[in-house]
C-alpha cells in the first residue's frame, strides 16, 4: 500500500476561506473515483502543523493519473509519506508537466466580477472527472455565460477547445484583445478573426470571435487549438454551435450582488435570480452538450437553493448528480455571496 500526501495550494485559503480544505477533499474524491485502481479516502491530516490530503493506493499512479492529479487545483506539491520510528518521511514526486499554455493567461487577467482561476480551476476538474469516460479527443468546453473568459483561459492552459458566450459585446470583445495580445507577446502562431452572425429571419444578431493558435507552423498546420468567444445572448447557443459538440459546459452564474442576469435579447430584463436565465437558456444548452455530457454551473445560492436548481435542470433532460461529495460545495464568500456548485449529466 502506498501512501501519497498533497501539499495544498497557498491561494486556496484566500479564495475558499475556512472551506478550502473540504472543498480540496471532495475534488480530489471525485478525481479518484474516475481512476483505475483501488484508492483509500482522501482525508486531511496535519503534517508538522502544515496541512496536507492524504489517500493511499494499491499500486503507484500511473503517468496520466499523474498528470491528471496536477491538475487538480488544490495541488501544489506531492509527496510519498512513509511512517518510522522518528515520525513521517515525506519524498517529493515530480508531477509531469501538463500546460499547454502558462497559467499567467489567467492570473493575468483582471476584470470586476472575476471568477477566481483556483475556484474556476475545481470546476473544470470535477466536471472533467465526471464524465463516464475520458474523451478520446481534445476536450472542447463551453461557458455559456463567459464574462471575459477566465474559464477559457483555463481550458487553454489544459490544451482543451475553449469557447465561450457573453451576452455583453464590450466584454466579449475585450476578451478578444486580451488574448490576441497574450498570444503576440508570447509568440504564439496564431489567426484572428471576428464576424456578425444572425438568426433565421434575423430573428437575433450576435458577433463571433475566434482565434486559432499553436506553438509553431507545424502544430498550428496539424492539431492547432480554438478559442471562441460569442457576443450573443446564451439562449441561441444552439445556433452558434453544432448539435451534441461540447464535451463539457461550465460556468459560473452572475450572483446578483454587482450585476443581475440578462434574461432576453433586449439586454432590458435583469434579475437577481439565475433561475430565470437557466430556465431560458436549458434547451438551447442542451442540445450542443453530446449525450453523456457533463454540465457543472456555480451560483449564488442566498438566490436560489440547491433544490431548486436542480429541478430546473431535470425538467430539460439533465440528470443531477445528487450523492456525496456532489451536495457539499456550498461554502461562503462574503456577507453577501454563499456559493455552491451543481454537476449533472445530459442524460437523453
Amino acid at each position: 500500500m502506498i501512501t501519497y500526501a498533497i501539499l495544498l495550494h497557498p491561494g486556496h485559503n484566500r479564495v475558499y476561506f475556512s472551506a478550502s480544505k473540504t472543498l480540496s477533499l471532495h475534488e480530489l474524491t471525485i478525481a479518484l473515483r474516475s481512476f483505475q485502481g483501488s484508492f483509500g479516502p482522501a482525508e486531511l491530516r496535519e503534517l508538522a502543523g502544515v496541512p496536507y490530503i492524504t489517500f493511499t493506493s494499491q499500486t503507484p499512479l500511473s503517468p496520466q493519473q499523474l498528470t491528471d492529479l496536477g491538475r487538480l487545483s488544490p495541488v501544489y506539491a506531492l509527496f510519498r509519506l512513509e511512517e518510522n520510528a522518528d515520525g513521517p518521511i515525506l519524498s517529493p514526486l515530480a508531477l509531469p508537466e501538463s500546460r499547454y499554455m502558462d497559467s499567467s493567461v489567467s492570473s493575468i487577467l483582471k476584470y470586476t466580477g472575476k471568477t477566481n482561476e483556483l475556484f474556476t480551476r475545481m470546476m473544470l476538474s470535477v466536471a472533467y472527472h465526471s464524465l463516464p469516460t475520458p474523451p478520446r479527443e481534445p476536450v472542447r468546453v463551453l461557458d455559456p455565460i463567459a464574462g471575459k473568459g477566465t474559464t477559457l483561459a483555463e481550458c487553454l492552459i489544459r490544451g482543451w477547445g475553449a469557447y465561450g458566450v457573453e451576452i455583453g459585446d464590450k466584454a466579449a470583445g475585450e476578451a478578444f484583445t486580451y488574448m490576441k495580445k497574450y498570444l503576440e507577446t508570447e509568440k504564439y502562431k496564431h489567426e484572428a478573426q471576428n464576424q456578425r452572425i444572425s438568426g433565421p429571419n434575423r430573428s437575433f444578431t450576435a458577433r463571433r470571435y475566434q482565434i486559432t493558435l499553436a506553438h509553431n507552423k507545424d502544430e498550428f498546420k496539424h492539431s492547432p487549438r480554438q478559442w471562441e468567444m460569442v457576443a450573443g445572448d446564451s439562449q441561441y447557443c444552439d445556433h452558434y454551435f453544432r448539435h451534441g459538440f461540447f464535451h463539457l459546459i461550465v460556468g459560473d452564474l452572475p450572483y446578483g450582488v454587482q450585476h443581475g442576469n440578462v434574461t432576453g435579447q433586449s439586454q432590458g430584463s435583469l434579475t437577481r435570480n439565475p433561475c430565470q436565465l437557466v430556465e431560458k437558456c436549458c434547451p438551447a444548452w442542451h442540445k450542443v452538450l453530446m449525450k453523456n455530457g457533463i454540465l457543472a454551473l456555480s451560483w449564488n445560492s442566498f438566490v436560489l437553493s440547491w433544490e431548486d436548481l436542480a429541478a430546473v435542470l431535470e425538467r430539460h433532460g439533465f440528470q443531477v448528480f445528487r450523492e456525496e461529495p456532489y451536495h457539499s460545495f456550498e461554502h461562503r464568500v462574503d456577507q453577501a455571496i454563499r456559493r455552491d456548485l451543481i454537476v449533472a449529466e445530459k442524460a437523453e
